[in-house]
Parts: structure tokens; C-alpha cells; sequence
């Protein structure tokens, strides 16, 4: 038998484990072809769309850098669950060089099938990507034969699989014959717990969250990048140090450990400790990264449609003072388009006065009478006021954000009238200002007002409430006012964020989503690696009376122990992560960032109950063969 023959009937032989870690790399390969192929599109090439373009470029080039870390960490899991095997062949005669040969072939066999086979695949589901982007960001980019995707994805992939197939082979574990016979008898490797790093896990670990929650405002960006440093050292040290403590707390509880079948789980957590840390770590990272991305994204786009939905009219107009005529054509416009379009509105008009060179604040300023405001109050479901002698009320808008500048808090405390009188200022909390508008509103007395109004010309400022139109009437509305700079239709700027935002949450989405179906992929890899060592421990414990349904609880919870640990971990960090984000915009967790999280691990539960099914069906066939 010639060697190259040898390669492939081994590689058959073994079909269980090479398939295993043949769809955890050929997930890789699908997803950034899928990626190609959105980025590359030939309607993506013009101006329009550069911004488009631009973020699918870059997110190509992250999953490429973590598929190379992906890749290559799964082929270092594949060769350590091989040692015995490799035992075999150096006592049958192949030598330390013909095994590394070996190994080279094999994954560089593997890496081409995977490309070839992953670029086929891709190409049908880059087809169900470019009708969902239809959907998604409103463009119909239409279907094309991806020869350039598929191009970068073959050689990319092609030259990262035999790049690492060639540095891995001298990874190949260096053990006697007798070592490597025993690998399997010989565990994982006990790990010995340092105690000052496992108090240092619970140290940086809260550190970092104290600082992530407590900072606000642009603190938080000082604060970002140490925060993730020590809470990633956090993380390694819970892992690989903490973890072993709790594990071996477990074991020395009599009354725990021999009860039912812990045995069993908590020997088996001890047996594999040292994989399970770095894969724990590993799934941990990546999945914080994926929930965090998606939960800013789609919470930055719910706070932006948050500020449009604060403004007090659904449409408004402001008069521009040096050119009252144009300003009359906008009104006359805004009245024959909601007549055009069979809208129904209610008008208002309001008159504030300019008095920014006299507030002495830097900061622009209007003000209006009472009067005006508790008729504007009644409508818009503000509070009332009743102004007291010698006394303003500075209206403060709940709605902006102050991010930790402290320019909301540091107002003036006086108010000059036109007289040169001081007169008290009050703050009022408000859901929304009067009028659109991010100068300070100060609500005044008659008497002030018209001394200020004799000196400055109040500049008119209508608005309107719909009370009968539907959403799509709106836009139509606003589109058609679309060339008055001056007009500010709702409806239009939702439609605007929304559309704007589609291309990035898209990607967001698509990075996550890849993310987080390759942390499970390696997961159920790493699963199906030690599948020999628990045929072996299942078959010798089923040969003692150990049951099918005792075999199948502790198969099931060792498959949760793998698969949840590291989403619990990674949840946690994400939750504080998206707190500490929206801290920076003065807002709190957002609801849909929840959704987010809540989506991903409906997702995980999903990916388990299928992977625990699999997983023990096959186990079991093989205990009883």
C-alpha cells in the first residue's frame, strides 16, 4: 500500500471525528464566502453605497482573522484526541517524519474539501442573504454569479489551511509511544489551582464591572479599554483557576458526589478541566463580542428613533425671519400636501423670542409667556405652570441625553429681564420641549416676555398634530415637503433611521450570527473529540448495570455543562458591556438589547437539545456495538 493511500483509508477510518471537525471548519468557509459574495456585489461599487461597501469589506477580513484562530485551535483539539492513535502507527514503524507528513496531507485534504465544499453551499445561501438584504435595506441588489467571491474565498482559505496544516504538524504532542498508548488513561492533565489567581478572578472580574457601571458619559470610553483587558484576565483566571477550585469542591463533598450519577459528572469534569478552560474562555470571548455588537446596534438604533419619537409635533415648521415670503410658500405647501394626501392635522402656532446675547450662557436661548405654554401644555400632556413674582422656569428636556458633561446641571440660576432685573430661575423637568429645539426654553411672564419681544421679533414656529392618517400617508406627506429645509416631517425621519441603520444592523447581525454558530460548532467539535474516551467509560459502567436512562442524564448533563457555562459567563459580560454603552448616551439598558440576548440563548437552548440528541444517539450505538 503506498502512503498516499494509507493517508486516505486512515482518514475514512476515522470518519466520525474528521467529519466532526469537517463542518466546524466548513462553517467557516460558508459564512465568509456568504460574506464575499454581499460585499463584492457590482451594485455595491458606486458612491451610494461606499459606506455599505466599506463595512462588508471589514467584516470579511474579521471573520477571515478569526476563522485563522478558529481553524487552528480546532486542529490542535483534532491532534490532541489523536494521540493514541498516533502511539499506534510509531509502533508499527512510521516514523516521527512520515507521521508529521501525514498530518499535512490529511488537514490539507480536509481544508480543500471544506473550501470547495463550503463555496457550494455558500452559493446557494449567499442566494437567501441577498433576498433577505432586499428586505432588510429596502435595495434590490439582484442575484449574480459571485466568480470574484468565490475566487478570494478558494485561495484565502486554501493557502490558511495549508499554512497552518504545515506549523501544526510540528505541534504533533511530543510523548514516547508508551505516553502516547496511555493518553486516554492518563486524562487531560490535573491542573493545579493557584489560589491568589483565583481570588484574582473574582477581583478583576467585579473590578471591571464596578468601573463599566459606575463610569458614565464620555468616561465611559477612558474607561473601555482597561475594562476589557481585566475582565478578559478575569475571565481566563475563572476559567482555568476558579473553576478547578469549584470542581474539586464538588468532588470532596461525600454526600454530593456519591449520589446518583455525580460520580460519574463530576470525575468527568476533573478528566477533561484543561480542554474545557481554554474552550470555556475561547466561546466565552467570542460570544461577548457577538452579543455586545448586535445589543449596541440595534440599541443606538431604538435610542435614535427614541429622539425622533420625543419630538413634540409629527410635523413642524420654522420660519426663517430674514425671509418671511418663503416661509409663507413652506406653510401654504405643508396645508395643500395634508389636503393632497387626506391627512388631518391640528395647528399650532408659537412664537418664541431670541434672547441668547442677553442669557450671558454662551448657550442659545428662546423664551416664551405662560400663556403661550399651558395652552402648548393641554395639548401635549405637559405640566402647567404658574409662575411666581420675579420668577422663570427653565424647562429641562428629559429626552437629551446629558453624556456625563454635566452641561444640563450647570445652568444659570438668574435670569436678566430687558430691565436689567435678576429674577430667580426654576428648573422643570420636561418630556419634551414646546417645540423642537436643542437651545435652553425659558418660560416667562407676560410683562418680560413683551419687553424682550419689542427688542428681538419673535420667530414663528408652527407645528401640527395628525389626528387622523395613517403612517404611510405621513411619509407621503413628507416626501413631498422634502425640498423645504426648513420643514421637519416624523414620519420620514423614522423612515430615514430605519433604512439608515438596515445596512449596519445587517452586518451586525450577520457577524454575530457567524460568531455564535461557530462558537457552537467548535463546541459540538470539542464534543465529538473525546467521543472515544466516553464509549470506552460508558461501555465498561453499561457492563456493571449501568441503565440507558442513567447513561443518557449524565450524557445530557455533561452536554449542558459544555454548551452553557460559557453562554452564562458571556451573557453576563454582554448585559454589563451594553448597560456601561448606553451609559455613555445617558440612557439605561435598553429593552431591545434584552431581546437580543434573550434571542441568543433561545438559540443556544435550541442548538443543545439538537446537539445532546445526536450526540448521545451515536454514543450509545457505539457502547452497545
Amino acid at each position: 500500500m503506498r502512503f498516499k493511500e494509507f493517508v486516505f483509508k486512515n482518514t475514512i477510518r476515522n470518519k466520525n471525528l474528521y467529519m466532526a471537525y469537517f463542518f466546524s471548519t466548513l462553517t467557516t468557509v460558508m459564512t465568509f464566502f456568504t460574506f464575499a459574495v454581499f460585499a463584492f456585489h457590482p451594485k455595491l461599487g458606486g458612491d451610494l453605497h461606499v459606506a455599505v461597501k466599506s463595512g462588508m469589506l471589514s467584516s470579511a477580513v474579521i471573520i477571515y482573522l478569526f476563522s485563522f484562530f478558529y481553524v487552528l485551535y480546532s486542529m490542535d483539539i483534532f491532534l490532541q484526541s489523536r494521540k493514541k492513535e498516533f502511539g499506534l502507527l510509531l509502533i508499527q514503524g512510521m516514523s516521527p517524519k512520515q507521521l508529521r507528513k501525514m498530518v499535512f496531507q490529511e488537514n490539507t485534504i480536509i481544508g480543500f474539501l471544506a473550501t470547495l465544499t463550503g463555496i457550494v453551499i455558500g452559493l446557494f445561501f449567499s442566494q437567501l442573504i441577498l433576498w433577505l438584504s432586499k428586505i432588510t435595506m429596502h435595495v434590490d441588489l439582484g442575484f449574480y454569479f459571485p466568480v470574484k467571491a468565490m475566487g478570494v474565498t478558494f485561495v484565502s482559505f486554501l493557502l490558511l489551511f495549508m499554512f497552518i496544516s504545515f506549523f501544526i504538524q510540528f505541534k504533533i504532542p511530543k510523548m514516547d509511544v508508551q505516553e502516547l498508548l496511555k493518553s486516554n488513561d492518563l486524562g487531560k492533565g490535573e491542573m493545579k489551582p493557584s489560589t491568589i489567581k483565583s481570588i484574582l478572578a473574582i477581583v478583576l472580574i467585579g473590578v471591571g464591572y464596578a468601573v463599566a457601571l459606575v463610569v458614565e458619559g464620555m468616561q465611559v470610553v477612558m474607561a473601555m479599554i482597561p475594562v476589557i483587558f481585566v475582565v478578559i484576565l478575569g475571565t481566563r483566571f475563572l476559567f482555568n483557576q476558579l473553576s478547578v477550585y469549584v470542581v474539586n469542591f464538588l468532588r470532596k463533598n461525600q454526600n454530593r458526589f456519591w449520589k446518583k450519577t455525580n460520580m460519574l459528572v463530576f470525575s468527568d469534569l476533573a478528566f477533561r478541566m484543561k480542554d474545557n478552560a481554554r474552550s470555556f474562555f475561547l466561546v466565552a470571548v467570542i460570544t461577548t463580542v457577538a452579543f455586545s455588537a448586535i445589543g449596541t446596534l440595534t440599541g443606538f438604533k431604538e435610542m435614535t428613533l427614541k429622539g425622533v419619537n420625543s419630538e413634540a409635533y409629527d410635523f413642524s415648521l420654522r420660519v426663517d425671519q430674514e425671509d418671511q415670503t418663503q416661509g409663507e410658500k413652506e406653510l401654504q405647501a405643508i396645508r395643500q400636501s395634508f389636503k393632497d394626501n387626506k391627512v388631518e392635522a391640528e395647528e399650532f402656532k408659537i412664537l418664541p423670542v431670541d434672547v441668547t446675547s442677553e442669557d450671558g450662557t454662551g448657550i442659545g436661548s428662546k423664551i416664551i409667556d405662560d400663556k403661550q405654554y399651558n395652552e402648548l401644555a393641554k395639548k401635549l400632556d405637559l405640566e402647567e405652570i404658574t409662575l411666581e413674582n420675579n420668577q422663570v422656569v427653565l424647562l429641562n428636556d428629559l429626552s437629551i441625553p446629558d453624556m456625563g458633561t454635566g452641561e444640563l446641571d450647570n445652568q444659570p440660576k438668574t435670569f436678566k429681564t430687558s430691565d436689567g432685573e435678576d429674577y430667580a430661575v426654576k428648573k422643570l423637568d420636561v418630556k419634551q420641549k414646546p417645540w423642537s429645539t436643542f437651545e435652553n426654553v425659558y418660560v416667562v411672564s407676560s410683562n418680560v416676555y413683551e419687553g424682550y419681544s419689542q427688542k428681538n421679533k419673535p420667530v414663528a414656529t408652527y407645528g401640527w398634530l395628525v389626528s387622523e392618517g395613517s403612517f404611510d400617508q405621513q411619509k407621503a406627506v413628507g416626501k413631498k415637503l422634502e425640498e423645504y429645509p426648513n420643514v421637519m416631517a416624523k414620519a420620514s425621519m423614522i423612515q430615514s433611521i430605519t433604512d439608515g441603520y438596515a445596512p449596519i444592523l445587517f452586518i451586525g447581525f450577520f457577524i454575530g450570527i457567524v460568531f455564535f454558530v461557530s462558537a457552537g460548532s467548535f463546541l459540538y467539535f470539542r464534543l465529538y473529540s473525546d467521543m472515544e474516551v466516553d464509549v470506552e467509560k460508558f461501555r465498561m459502567v453499561h457492563k456493571l448495570g449501568f441503565s440507558k436512562n442513567e447513561m443518557k442524564k449524565v450524557v445530557y448533563q455533561q452536554v449542558g455543562i459544555l454548551f452553557f457555562t460559557p453562554i452564562i459567563v458571556s451573557c453576563i459580560h454582554g448585559a454589563v458591556a451594553l448597560t456601561a454603552m448606553y451609559a455613555l448616551f445617558g440612557q439605561g439598558l435598553q429593552i431591545t438589547a434584552i431581546y437580543v440576548l434573550g434571542i441568543f440563548i433561545l438559540i443556544q437552548i435550541a442548538y443543545y437539545l439538537i446537539a445532546r440528541v445526536f450526540y448521545f444517539r451515536k454514543l450509545y450505538r457505539s457502547v452497545i456495538s
